[in-house]
């Protein structure tokens, strides 16, 4: 047998046999096959047992694998980003309006007790709107807020306010020393105390004028409004602002208004023609359960 004749038995054997396999009707074939008959002949258990897993795993390359599978795309395709962001701000939101409810509370629980000393009797101004539920709960939307909720945004407000003054103040004396070669710290106390009064007006000022309340309005979840329940008009908020300090003066009388009137104005909302009012935006400014059932048993009896 001479060295050639390998090669040649292997290129005639390759010609027969695929003509063999283009002549069989291999379609025709497998239509007369019964699948679910063959597959009932596989004994898959015992198919499984023949598997050895640790060898097939041992075989498997993890950090190749991992470094051809994007992982960003499968966690996005996976929605759990969009379920954990949207639990997140619905938790944030419950948490928040929890809170505001318990501050409402308080305002009606004191407003009760103010006018239990006063011997007022009938019911309070209700301000632009106010509705009942039908779940044993308070909607008290546009009703005008009470003492505690106001105080309570004025201290957020004021810490916005400080916090802010703080950051421009030192911004700015980041620029002056790093553009002028200057510094603030020659500056008179009377001049730093009249730039943070006239932050102060702005913020509020502005605040109103766009959305009606301040950072510290929206967080208790309060609105200031015209006497009608209208926007407040930029006019309306500049003199708002400028009719406060009138507020403070004779040890706070102006603010004590807010107790001891019904619509719980102060000096500066009368001023100004302003109210304030619950406002929890796209939802119902709701009291705690137990006291609006509490006050609705009382009131029927």
């Amino acid at each position: 047998m001479t060295p050639s004749e390998p090669g040649l038995f292997s290129r005639v054997a390759g010609a027969v046999t695929g003509k063999v396999v283009d002549a069989v009707p291999v379609e025709e074939i497998l239509g007369h096959v019964d699948i679910d008959a063959v597959l009932d002949q596989i004994d898959v258990n015992h198919l499984l047992d023949r598997i050895d897993v640790d060898r097939l795993l041992d075989r498997v390359d993890i950090d190749r694998l991992l470094a051809r599978a994007d992982v960003e795309a499968l966690v996005q395709r996976s929605g759990i980003p969009d379920v954990v962001a949207e639990t997140t701000s619905h938790l944030a939101g419950r948490t928040l309006d929890v809170a505001r409810s318990q501050v409402t509370g308080l305002d009606t629980v004191a407003a009760r007790v103010v006018d239990r000393v006063l011997r007022r009797r009938g019911p309070a101004p209700l301000g632009p709107d106010l509705l009942m539920d039908g779940e044993g709960g308070a909607t008290v939307t546009g009703r005008y807020a009470g003492a505690v909720s106001r105080a309570a945004a004025l201290a957020v407000d004021v810490g916005v306010v400080l916090a802010s003054y703080s950051i421009g103040v030192g911004l700015t004396g980041f620029l002056l020393d790093a553009i002028f070669d200057a510094s603030l710290d020659g500056v008179p106390g009377v001049v730093a105390s009249v730039v943070l009064l006239g932050w102060a007006g702005l913020y509020v000022a502005v605040g109103t004028t766009v959305a009606g309340r301040t950072v510290g309005k929206a967080m208790v979840g309060l609105k200031v409004v015209s006497g009608a329940g209208r926007p407040v008009r930029p006019a309306a908020a500049v003199v708002r602002v400028c009719a406060f300090p009138l507020s403070t003066l004779l040890f706070g009388l102006g603010l004590v208004l807010v107790v001891l009137r019904r619509d719980h104005r102060a000096l500066h909302d009368l001023v100004a023609r302003t109210a304030v009012v619950y406002d929890w935006g796209d939802r119902q400014a709701q009291l705690p359960g137990p006291l609006a059932a509490y006050l609705r048993a009382h009131d029927a009896a």
